[in-house]
């Protein structure tokens, strides 16, 4: 019985026999391969990439907000796609050229550049090119394939979910296979390797998700006057719910990025794990998001998107000050705020998916979209320089506090907990201030029903 259900849930939402369901099937296969091919060139395999090439934490740090810098030129986008009707082979031209700089160009520059501080310039310069040429572009697929997303509720929370779930196995396996094969080379030439040969394969899957994206269909674009660079900052102003999600976002984005790429580095060199028990406890996100996306799905119907978002921040903020007191040899205690983070992680991105859309004005679509990518580009970088900053306090030793030898990256932690549990309660008491109007009357109607039985 479950199974014929989530089979006609799945082939109702995903038909190829519709544009729409083709284009949603798309997303789907593109999605998976997107993160399969993400597990070789981001996170711990990414982060040891870097260390290679004796790249240090704060160097790690400032490699990492280069392409928030690097956002600012999607200010321009909106007009030059704005040129373009049938921009497809345009979007997918930009894609090549990203991943190329990404993956190849930063792969083989230490072949012939050996200084670390000269590769710490290339690798910034790599980057910037890299990203700031895509920033001009990588709005244009949002809009694209927004055409596909389901109308109706429930319906766009299945599809984001089905999304996250089959993109989550498959990039969890290939994650742990990839971590017990970098292990078992350990200490060898063939460490290093294994991972250049990862990032190879990598632009080929970018390639076959290139191919598979190129066969989405492409609708007529709505027809907008010639926007103003200054409208970018203006138009997405005249919409106040709109405007809350995005603080939502822009706040998110910040406390996300306080700690990011430099926690894997901190993992890897100041806390002795090993790829493996890194991977191997990410791995068990996959099983949290099977036994536990039912049940945020049910809080979604039940509470609203930013009301779930809300829950989720409360209860991973106490997490986080476990991260805090860590100490080399408390494996079992960074696992067990690691599973906790992964079931609160579920809510996160199922809500977080669809909040951005909420109160999207169609007819302001693009510059909204252009809006929100600055905003959250320029949030993530500053919370990537303030995580920098802390982070290089100390230098390369630890700090006495409380009794413990703690390292100045894990201050990043606490901010995070201080902060998640003033954005959660803001979110679950105000909630109604950032719903549209239909999904209040729903959810009212819901509890009046309820109350009625």
């Amino acid at each position: 019985m479950f199974w014929n259900q989530l089979k006609h849930s799945v082939s109702e939402i995903y038909s190829p026999r519709t544009p729409e369901g083709k284009g949603r099937l798309i997303t789907l296969t593109s999605g998976m391969v997107a993160a399969f091919y993400n597990v070789f060139i981001t996170g711990i395999f990414y982060t040891g990439f870097l260390s290679m090439y004796d790249i240090s934490i704060t160097g790690v740090g400032i490699v990492t907000f280069i392409p928030y810098i690097a956002s600012c030129f999607s200010l321009f986008s909106p007009r030059i796609l704005g040129r373009y009707q049938r921009r497809k082979w345009i979007l997918l031209g930009s894609k090549i050229y990203f991943y190329a700089m990404y993956i190849i160009a930063t792969t083989l520059m230490p072949l012939f550049v050996t200084d670390p501080d000269q590769r710490l310039l290339w690798f910034v310069i790599l980057l910037f090119l890299a990203y700031g040429v895509y920033a001009l572009f990588s709005p244009g697929f949002t809009t694209w394939f927004y055409n596909f997303y389901p109308a109706e509720n429930d319906s766009r929370t299945r599809f984001f979910k089905y999304n996250q779930v089959f993109s989550s196995v498959l990039s969890c396996l290939m994650l742990l296979g990839s971590s017990i094969l970098t292990d078992a080379v350990e200490g060898s030439a063939m460490q290093n390797q294994l991972i250049l040969i990862f990032r190879y394969f990598a632009f080929v899957l970018v390639l076959v998700d290139v191919g598979l994206q190129a066969m989405a269909k492409e609708y007529p674009y709505a027809e907008v006057p010639k926007l103003q660079f200054k409208k970018v900052f203006t138009i997405p102003f005249g919409y106040k719910k709109f405007m809350l999600c995005m603080a939502v976002m822009f706040i998110w984005n910040y406390l996300n990025n306080l700690n990011n790429g430099i926690w894997n580095f901190h993992l890897l060199n100041n806390l002795g794990f090993s790829y493996t028990v890194i991977n191997a406890v990410g791995m068990m996100s996959t099983i949290w998001l099977l036994c536990t996306v039912g049940i945020w799905q049910r809080l979604l119907h039940r509470f609203s998107w930013i009301k779930t978002f809300g829950i989720a921040c409360v209860a991973f903020a106490p997490t986080e000050f476990l991260m805090f007191s860590l100490t080399p040899g408390d494996e079992g205690m960074w696992a067990i705020a690691s599973v906790v983070q992964q079931i609160c992680s579920v809510g996160f991105n199922l809500a977080y998916a669809n909040i951005l859309y909420l109160n999207l004005p169609r007819e302001e679509s693009t510059a909204c979209i252009s809006f929100n990518t600055i905003g959250c580009n320029l949030f993530a970088f500053l919370g990537m320089i303030t995580g920098t900053l802390v982070s290089s306090i100390g230098g390369e030793g630890t700090i006495s506090f409380l009794g413990r030898e703690l390292f100045a990256v894990q201050f990043t932690t606490l901010m995070r907990c201080i902060f998640l549990v003033s954005l959660g309660l803001w979110m679950a008491i105000s909630w109604r201030k950032f719903t549209p109007d239909d999904d209040i009357e729903r959810i009212d109607s819901l509890k009046r029903r309820k109350v009625a039985q």
